[in-house]
């Protein structure tokens, strides 16, 4: 299976949140530089409308990850159903927006994974083969390229505004999208 990138798009309470597209336009930026595959993910109960909707975007395919346990959020479900899916899956990259509720479930999530997670991100670089990842330190008076030294997935999230929504990049044509039911157990 070739490199790919998987961008976990949020959805709650019925809404997409808008700082997804931000995500989407990095994980293109990103696809465009690597030669990755880029796809999309969107967690949650009856999803298939923001699958259709993230699909019209330039993405090679979406994923509707669906439980009536996802509905209504809790980190526990979430961290659950995303390692079921991201286990299968086996991105090399999962792109995230650094939002609350991903605050939430991220680190459960990446540590279930045995993996960790680079947070609160506000770009990226690529030397040579390796990929760094800006985030600032100390309330922003340094800014750190930090990188990844355990085997992938690899956890990203972006801050909010470190890429524009607006310059998302809609597809030729649209993406398939795949349904796909988890069973998930939360104590």
């Amino acid at each position: 299976m070739p490199d790919s990138i998987l961008v976990i798009v949020e959805q709650r309470e019925g809404k997409l949140n808008r700082v997804s597209w931000e995500t989407i336009t990095a994980g293109q930026a990103l696809a465009a530089e690597t030669g990755w595959t880029l796809e999309a993910a969107v967690a949650g109960n009856s999803v298939a409308a923001f699958a259709n909707e993230i699909a019209a975007k330039k993405v090679a395919k979406v994923y509707a990850v669906e439980s009536p346990t996802l509905e209504p959020y809790t980190p526990d479900a979430f961290s659950a159903a995303l390692k079921q899916f991201i286990a299968a899956r086996q991105p090399k990259l999962v792109l995230m927006p650094h939002t609350y509720q991903v605050r939430d479930f991220v680190p459960k999530l990446a540590t279930a994974m045995g993996r960790t997670a680079i947070s609160d991100c506000i770009g990226y670089k690529k030397e040579g083969d390796k990929l760094l990842f800006t985030r600032q330190m100390f309330q922003g008076k340094l800014a750190a390229d930090v990188s990844f030294a355990c085997d992938a997935p690899w956890f990203v999230t972006f801050q909010n505004g470190a890429f524009r929504g607006d310059k998302v990049e809609a597809g030729a044509s649209a993406a398939p999208v795949e349904s796909v039911k988890i069973e998930i157990t939360v104590a």
